[in-house]
Formats: C-alpha cells, structure tokens, sequence
C-alpha cells in the first residue's frame, strides 16, 4: 500500500510537470514560426554604432545585441545568452522573441524560415544573397521556468536580432549587454517633457534624426536595465490643454468666491452687525446720566 501511494505521488508530479507552460520543468518550448517570421519595422539595423541597438514599432521592438558584450549566458562552450522579462513583481519570466537572427562579423546571416509544413529551418544567407540550410545546432532556442537561452555559434564576435513585444508606450528590458545604447522612438513621439515622460538611467542626450527621436547612452554598466516612457507629440496639446482648463476654472473660482466674500461683508456692514457703537465711557466705566 505504501509502496502504491509512493507511484501515484511520482505520478502526479510527472503529470503536473509535464502539463502545461508554468510547469515545473519549464514554460515549454519556443514556438518555432514566432523564430521564422519577419522583423518588426521590416529589418534589422546592424550598423548602428552602439552595444544595442532597440528601435520601437507600434505594437513591438527590436533589439540588435553585440554578443561580445553580453552580460548573461555561457562565456565558455557551449556559447549562449540568455534574454527575458520581468514581471510587476519583479519576478524574471522568459521572454518570447520571434524574427531571431544572427549576423557573424563578415555579414553572413542565420535566420529560421518556416515551410510549408509549419516547422522552422535554418538558413544562412551569405553577403551576396545565396542561401544554403544550415545544421539546427547552429542556432539553438529554448527556455527555462526564467529565461529563454539562446546557443550563439561565436562568442566574441557577431550580433543577435530578435523582435519582441511591448505593452503601450514603453519600453522596459534588461541590460543583456553592457556598453552603448542607443534607442529609436517612433515617429511623433518624443521624450522631453519629465511630466510625461520617463527615461532611466538618465540619457548622455536625445537627437531627432529622419523624423525620430534618438535616445543615448554612453554606457549602461550600472544599470540593471533600461526603462523608457514616451508620448505622442499631440498630447502635448491635449495636455496643455487641459492645464489652461484647469487655470481658467480656478481662476474662475477664485473670483466667485472673492465676489461672495464681499457681499457677505457688505450685508453684514447694512445690518450693523460691523458698527462701532462707541458705548464705552473714557473710564471704561458705565455710561453717565444727565
């Protein structure tokens, strides 16, 4: 009997385990025609003079990591870095990149592109645009109950693309590497009022290049990540707006109750409630007779 209730306990784990995303054994696997498809914003900018490069869209961002600056995954073979999130807690949770890729140093690039049959391949696509499959251990991805870990074929050398999402208009990510940083906004929002908008750690300085703000940081070392909060240029109208509303109703309010503050005053003044009666005796006795 007690040997029984020990296999279904081991039972129960194993199915428990093995259940669903928020298992025990880890949130499942990547899911494969995510890895395939195309970037946010239609490409990748690899020549941005910067540690990362994060460009953000309407609904995602990309991010452009120089992998010998990483500061998470194996230094040592097998190579990789891993990238996640965090929760409202601050709690990691693996995070859920698609359009994956990886340019080495020459310009070659690895990326997944998804047949017909749903599964992703691996592809490599050289300088001149030929395009030959490549062994899957090239570029392994998968995740653990914290992390995603993604298995880099070179260590010091090349950069690693991926697309994820974003909630509203902010950008919030871990330092997965160190050094320069450099962010795009998209068009028709900006940084510049603090009242709307939240920038840490503090940019080295903003530049308006194509139509976009550019956000900048020389170096990120200290910072356990990057957080950016923009608005819409129209809500400075709309906010401004509203700041002349309140200003004109509260000097409206101002000037009804200073109008009632005076009537009652004068109301008081008819009725003699504020008259002197000069009653008192220059003794401060009570008043003579006759």
């Amino acid at each position: 009997m007690r040997r029984r209730r020990l296999l279904a306990g081991v039972g129960l784990v194993l199915l428990v385990g093995l259940s669903g995303c928020s298992t025990i054994f880890g949130p499942g696997s990547v899911n494969q025609g995510d890895l395939a498809s195309d970037p946010g914003g239609g490409s990748y900018e690899w020549e941005a003079d910067a540690d990362a490069y994060l460009e953000v869209n309407r609904n995602n961002y990309t991010a452009v990591y120089r992998v010998g600056s990483r500061t998470t995954g194996n230094l040592e073979p097998p190579y990789s870095m891993e990238v996640y999130g965090r929760d409202a807690l601050g709690t990691e949770q693996p995070l859920d990149p698609s359009a994956l890729q990886f340019r080495y140093e020459n310009g070659t690039r690895l990326r997944f592109e998804s047949p017909e049959n749903g599964s992703a391949d691996l592809v490599m696509i050289r300088a001149n645009g030929s395009r030959v499959d490549v062994p899957e251990e090239k570029l392994v991805v998968n995740k653990t109950r914290r992390r995603t870990r993604v298995f880099l074929p070179t260590n010091e050398t090349g950069q690693l693309a991926f697309t994820a999402p974003k909630n509203g208009k902010q950008v919030a990510t871990p330092t997965f590497v160190s050094g320069a940083y450099e962010m795009a906004l998209p068009a028709g929002t900006s940084v510049g009022l603090p009242i709307l908008a939240q920038v840490s750690p503090s940019a080295s300085r903003t530049e308006t290049v194509d139509g976009r703000v550019h956000v900048y940081w020389e170096n990120v070392d200290r910072a356990p990540s990057v957080v950016v909060r923009y608005y819409l240029d129209r809500d400075i109208t709309i906010f401004g707006s509203m700041v002349a509303l309140l200003l004109v109703l509260g000097v409206g309010g101002a000037a009804y109750y200073y109008r009632q503050i005076r009537e009652t005053v004068k109301k008081r003044e008819e009725v003699g409630l504020d008259v002197e009666t000069g009653d008192d005796s220059e003794g401060g006795g009570p008043p003579g007779f006759g």
